[in-house]
């Protein structure tokens, strides 16, 4: 339905790493095994982390890769930060718009620091991608890892679960002291710092979590002076921008704004190297066109109009290396659209068009709607069932916020392609209240996944949902008011208490039912 060139490219370009390194610079070492009264503990802890925010992970794949001869300098900065950490500062900040190849820059220090042994642990943040959004699952994912590569910490960390399990449930501030403080002190020879990567701290859920895990980073490296050093990545919002701001940062952090590191020369051999693999990857059916492809002309049009982002010259190698077209006739199509006279930006008339190609908008939009307003990582098929729509309707092609933020912004997506995220959270809530119907009486046959998503997100969706007639008859069905928990009711209630039209006698079901949970926990209180 609608292609996958919405999606980020597999290949982001941005620098490679030099050959040359210093092995053994840092005590960490690959997968040592474990003592077997390590090994329950960690079992625990396993449960607790986000396995999908590795930078190697099976979900990430294949993740961001760097291009030669590109971003020497930023590299080169990192580099140069990473090996003098022990003695400068120890957290460095690299930040930048949507599009500035934040997360490549990321993955390839990870790969880099993996090889020399320098890195720790890391945790790729992603937008509505379930555990990879939750910053509660930070700590514990950092300690695992950790636990993976210092054989001193991971009996530790172990014991330390052992003795209280429900450290996994505890604060953000409380897990960091358990799992990370306490069992550094246990180490009569601490490490030389290991480097511990977050990237995309602006895609975790909630302002307020994102301020509490850099105020608890800065205590690590400052208060408990712990012998790890961190790079972490993001866009410049408010809460992460005050955060480096404030005085706790001011001696233990450094920056690289990548706006101020950006080449036209680096999007150029980006897009050459590009077009020449898609040239000879589709050679068969491109055998008329002629050398130079493209031509001088149109790469630079494709650089003036990338304006130093990689997200303009990415979108378009996606676009035109779509196998269900030719590549020489998408690239024509994209020069059009883009020497068109429009007051639209260059990313956004790339969008239009794109979207245009696509087929009938109502499409479209049934195609994406439902991807742009999911909080994890469901597969289509999964939605299809969910939505009740026919297999192959949802299309997995929304994986970038950028491309999200611009359907669910009307300024900019315009009423042909704009998402109602109201309308669709609305179908999304409907669909979760279906299936926990259909499921009342067992789970026989179920997606596991899928029931866990359903189970967490359906009164989410529910909180952001347009009122509609359809939601109001499943919500009003008996059995399913009397199977879900009070805290559960509440937010229910709390929605429909909020709808400019109350609906009155479905709000008196819910809180006729809330009323009866009530009682029933006080009864047993009673003399």
């Amino acid at each position: 339905m609608v292609v996958a060139f919405l999606s980020p490219p597999n290949t982001m370009h941005i620098f490679s790493p030099p050959l040359t390194h210093s092995p053994g610079a840092y005590n960490v070492h690959p997968r040592p095994v474990a003592p077997y009264n390590a090994v329950d503990g960690l079992l625990l802890l396993h449960s607790a982390i986000a396995i999908g925010a590795s930078y190697d992970s099976a979900e990430r794949y294949p993740p961001p890769k760097c291009h030669p001869q590109t971003r020497k300098v930023v590299f080169e900065i990192i580099l140069a930060w990473t090996q003098n950490a022990p003695r400068g500062p120890r957290v460095m900040w690299v930040h930048g718009d949507g599009g500035s190849g934040k997360t490549a820059i990321s993955q390839t220090v990870a790969e880099y620091c993996a090889h020399t042994g320098q890195l720790g642990a890391s945790f790729f943040f992603a937008h509505n991608k379930g555990d990879r959004s939750d910053g509660r699952l930070l700590f514990p994912t950092i300690a695992y890892k950790l636990a993976s590569v210092i054989p001193d910490l991971r009996a530790a960390i172990s014991h330390a679960i052992q003795l209280d399990t429900t450290i996994l449930g505890d604060s953000l501030e409380v897990q960091a002291q358990r799992l990370l403080v306490e069992p550094y002190r246990t180490i009569h020879h601490p490490p030389i710092p290991t480097l511990v990567i977050i990237d995309g701290l602006d895609a975790c859920e909630g302002d307020d979590i994102q301020q509490r895990i850099l105020t608890i980073i800065a205590q690590l490296v400052v208060v408990h002076r712990l012998p790890l050093c961190f790079f972490v990545t993001g866009r410049p919002d408010p809460a992460i921008q005050s955060a480096f701001d404030s005085p706790m940062f001011h001696k233990v952090s450094t920056r690289i704004p990548l706006e101020v590191f950006v080449s036209d020369e680096d999007v150029r051999t980006f897009l050459r190297s590009e077009f020449a693999s898609i040239r000879q990857y589709h050679s068969p059916i491109m055998p008329g066109v002629p050398e130079p492809w493209p031509s001088t002309d149109v790469v630079e049009l494709l650089v003036n109009k990338s304006a130093g982002s990689f997200l303009y010259p990415s979108t378009v190698i996606k676009y035109v290396d779509d196998t269900r077209g030719n590549p020489a006739d998408r690239l024509v199509e994209v020069v059009v659209a883009a020497t068109a006279p429009t007051t639209l930006s260059a990313i956004d008339q790339l969008y239009h068009h794109i979207l245009a190609s696509s087929g009938d908008a109502s499409a479209v939009l049934n195609a994406v709607g439902p991807l742009a307003c999911t909080y994890g990582a469901v597969p289509p098929s999964e939605l299809e069932l969910l939505l009740n729509t026919a297999p192959g309707e949802i299309t997995l092609a929304l994986d970038n916020t950028t491309t999200i933020e611009f359907l669910t912004d009307i300024g900019r997506a315009s009423l042909k392609f704009w998402v109602d995220v109201g309308t669709y959270h609305a179908q999304l809530a409907g669909g979760c209240i279906r299936y926990l119907q259909q499921h009342l009486d067992g789970l026989e046959g179920i997606n596991l996944a899928s029931y866990q998503y359903v189970r967490r997100r359906w009164t989410k969706h529910l909180e952001n949902s347009a009122p509609t007639n359809d939601l109001f008859e499943q919500l009003s069905e008996p059995r399913f008011i009397y199977s879900r928990t009070l805290a559960e009711v509440q937010k229910v209630i709390a929605w429909l208490q909020i709808l400019p039209e109350m609906p009155i006698d479905l709000l008196d079901l819910w809180q006729t039912w809330a009323a009866e949970q009530q009682q029933q926990i006080v009864l047993p209180l009673s003399p």
